[in-house]
């Protein structure tokens, strides 16, 4: 093995191990474990223990839109292996995460050479808003993985004139619109990219069979990754297709069609959104920099291909990425939260890689990288959801499962939550993986009803929350805290008559 490469294959191990420990360390103590996590993971038993495979994945948070359901099968291969634990759901996602760090080097490698993607990986494996989301089990948070893998085939079969490569950017962007529909955005930016190499081909007559041969076989294997949905939406009149459509044209758009009223918000998109929480942990200052730095970086790739008078292809993928994707997220009337950007975050890094291409001086290149790497990752490591004290949402969700299922007693119960941001998923999860299901009110009222409340101020009683109010006249026979969650024991008070 040359000393070059030794070198190069252990400072990529390194980087590598790095995003590894940063995403696995005290997992089932950080990771998020709500209402959203406890339906995905209740969905998941029930393909495993009643073989009820859904046709449909999680709904997306407006227009009663339904994504695929791949997210769930992805699921349900660690929670087979490591038995309807949670945990193994988020470890999947942290496994993405870290092989996410290791794409995000090769390509940089491929593009830009190793200086760059040894900066460019670093940063990807250290930033703050990467690791938060690959330490929880989030059907958005593997879309930046999907989408890397759906540029690396484009690139690939561009590269080595093998289209079978094609396969590998259909199969990927099935997963990726599956995980979230904003990677819709990623249509026409592959399509261009399709067009540019068909184009080549007509030009120069040849690779011209293999090419749509190995297009349709794309399009067929994203079709069939997607026919669990379609099939849905045929079963039950279109009404994911429909949905959808009133969130993009209806009256109340969540899509705006006008390029012109959203341009203005541009700047703010990419340095503080995309830049700012990515990479400089908002540091306002400092995201000008980068931002100012990663367009410097924009310009001067287009302008190499004017000196040389030759197209440069990863320039091409940039070129395309970055600004459809930016404004196409600009049109977005929606508030811009992480998982609407995290198809569009490998770009800023590939950007500041491909400035440090720029320069052709050895000693300048290592000393810019060095500046980089840390001032970024000292700011980056201020910032690490690591520093913070673990959440323990797991662990606080079996305590208050485990005290209901002992303070019933062996009798029936009911179940509530009081919550401003939650709901009672994660808790029904693990009451229902002790045998201890509850009776859901109207239909089974039973002498005790257990609420648990997320809230500063619980007030149980004559609680307007349906299960509550369902319940009927109540009176509180006790009261738990566990770490600021609260457990009331509700019983019946036929009297209706104030305790």
């Amino acid at each position: 093995m040359k000393k070059g490469f030794r070198l190069e294959f252990i400072l990529l191990v390194l980087i590598i191990a790095l995003a590894a420990f940063l995403r696995f360390y005290k997992l089932s103590e950080y990771m998020t474990f709500l209402g959203d996590e406890g339906r995905d993971v209740l969905m998941v038993k029930r393909i495993l223990t009643t073989l009820d495979i859904p046709l449909i994945g999680p709904p997306m948070s407006v227009g009663n839109i339904y994504l695929g359901p791949l997210y769930y099968y992805m699921m349900t291969i660690p929670m087979a292996v490591f038995w309807l634990n949670p945990v193994a759901a988020a470890g999947m996602v942290a496994l993405i995460g870290t092989l996410t760090v290791g794409l995000v080097y090769f390509l940089t490698r491929e593009w830009f050479g190793k200086t760059a993607a040894f900066v460019a990986g670093f940063l990807y494996a250290v930033s703050t808003v990467n690791i938060i989301y690959s330490r929880s089990s989030w059907n958005p948070n593997p879309v930046p993985f999907f989408t890397l893998l759906s540029f690396i085939g484009i690139y690939l079969s561009h590269k080595y004139k093998n289209y079978k490569w094609l396969l590998l950017t259909g199969v990927s962007f099935a997963f990726a619109l599956q995980m979230h529909y904003i990677t819709l955005l990623l249509l026409p930016i592959l399509f261009l990219l399709w067009l540019y190499e068909l184009t080549l081909l007509h030009l120069k007559r040849r690779n011209l069979e293999s090419f749509f041969v190995f297009s349709i076989g794309a399009l067929l294997l994203f079709g069939l990754l997607m026919s669990p949905l379609i099939i849905f939406d045929i079963k039950h009149q279109w009404v994911n297709f429909h949905a959808f459509q009133n969130l993009v044209l209806g009256k109340d758009a969540a899509v705006s069609v006008s390029l012109a009223e959203k341009l203005k918000d541009i700047p703010n998109i990419y340095v503080n959104k995309l830049v700012g929480r990515y990479m400089t942990g908002e540091a306002v200052s400092l995201s000008l920099i980068v931002a100012a730095l990663s367009l410097i970086s924009f310009v001067g790739l287009i302008l190499k291909q004017i000196k040389i008078k030759k197209l440069f292809y990863p320039g091409l993928i940039l070129t395309v990425w970055f600004l459809i994707g930016v404004l196409g997220v600009s049109l977005i009337r929606l508030e811009l939260t992480d998982h609407y950007l995290n198809f569009l975050n490998p770009v800023p890094y590939l950007l500041i890689a491909g400035l440090l291409s720029l320069i052709k001086n050895g000693k300048l290149q290592i000393l810019t990288a060095t500046l980089i790497v840390l001032t970024l990752g000292f700011i980056n490591f201020q910032k690490s959801p690591l520093i913070q004290a673990p959440s323990n949402q797991l662990k606080r969700t079996q305590e208050v499962a485990n005290f209901v299922i002992k303070e019933a007693g062996g009798k029936p119960f009911n179940f509530a939550l009081i919550a401003e941001r939650n709901y009672d998923s994660a808790y029904q999860f693990y009451l229902d993986v002790y045998n201890h299901k509850p009776k859901q009110v109207p239909f089974e009222i039973t002498d005790q009803l257990f609420v648990v409340c997320e809230d500063k101020v619980c007030e149980p009683i004559n609680h307007p929350k349906y299960e509550i109010a369902a319940f009927g006249w109540a009176k509180i026979e006790s009261v738990k805290d566990f770490e600021g969650v609260k457990v009331f024991k509700l019983v019946a008070n036929k009297t209706g008559e104030p305790q």
